[in-house]
């Protein structure tokens, strides 16, 4: 485990200053303690009990689909819930068996929520409008910055499976590798023993690294990471970190009693623009041009 001391301050600034850019463009990363209100930590964690209860084995608003992955990744497989009006979805833990008379549990056991941003109010306004991340954001990516994607991560207690290291640029479909920032709040303390954030400063500036499919998940190849450069970024509730869409990061399983919920959004410079995946797989390549990312083709659903 690295020894550099993280990037961490205690608040979330209205404008973020000279040295918080300088290190963001240096390291990759920049980490607050402080950036949402107790209140809006308690509306955005009951937002996900909320959706859990409004769609969940709900015929009427929801198809539901078990996935898998042609490699057998853990993490591709369990129960998906999909509405049939939006692109919001949610996929349930692989350990945990779904039932719909237990939805507060079920709510406790989700693995990820995608494409939530405008499913409530609480989070239209942390994803769009919250004005210190907008002013953050602006700093890093232009004033013309646009929002990319939503995700919510929720490591339940004791069962939540690791997302081994990888690079989100593996994953979109943009044309270029230096305007996209990740930003992950933290809606429960999140603790190196329950899964927070890992990542390796500085690890954004060395270019594509290699992918591949693992038992796990897509992650990025032995050998192109050095795990013990890894650096623990531990938040309270409210806390909230930027990252570079290439910088490194994972984040390890959730062993502990407490389960560990995060909202993620991803957003692009003006310049970054979303492209065709042919265009993306000619992009993320090795030397050699062998595309290094990862393929959706190894995704597929069953009844």
């Amino acid at each position: 485990m690295s020894t550099k001391t993280p990037n961490i301050y205690p608040t979330l600034p209205e404008q973020p200053d000279a040295d918080m850019i300088a290190r963001y463009r240096e390291d990759g990363y920049l980490a607050f303690l402080n950036a949402l209100t107790p209140e809006e930590v308690k509306a955005a964690s009951n937002g996900i009990n909320e959706l859990v209860h409004k769609y969940a084995f709900n015929e009427a608003l929801t198809e539901h689909v078990h996935t898998k992955s042609k490699s057998g990744s853990q993490n591709s497989g369990g129960l998906l819930f999909r509405s049939k009006t939006s692109d919001f979805h949610f996929q349930v833990e692989s350990q945990y068996v779904a039932r719909p008379d237990r939805l507060d549990e079920l709510a406790d056991n989700i693995r990820k929520f995608q494409s939530y941003d405008m499913e409530l109010p609480i989070y239209d306004y942390i994803s769009h409008k919250h004005p210190k991340l907008r002013a953050l954001l602006g700093a890093m990516l232009g004033e013309d910055y646009a929002p990319y994607s939503s995700m919510a991560l929720c490591k339940p207690a004791g069962i939540g499976a690791a997302k081994p290291w990888h690079q989100d640029l593996a994953y979109f479909s943009v044309n270029r590798f230096d305007g996209v920032a990740g930003v992950w709040i933290a809606l429960d303390e999140a603790k190196v023993d329950n899964g927070c954030m890992h990542v390796i400063p500085g690890g954004h500036r060395t270019g594509p690294r290699e992918h591949y499919w693992s038992k796990v998940d897509c992650e990025i190849t032995t050998g192109e990471v050095d795990a013990q450069q890894g650096l623990p970024i531990e938040l309270p509730p409210g806390g909230l970190m930027i990252f570079d869409g290439m910088l490194p990061h994972e984040t390890p399983p959730n062993r502990s009693n407490r389960r560990r919920r995060a909202l993620q959004f991803h957003y692009r410079s003006a310049a970054t623009q979303i492209v065709p995946r042919a265009e993306h797989r000619a992009k993320f390549t090795a030397p050699d041009g062998m595309f290094i990312g990862c393929d959706y083709s190894k995704f597929e659903t069953v009844n």
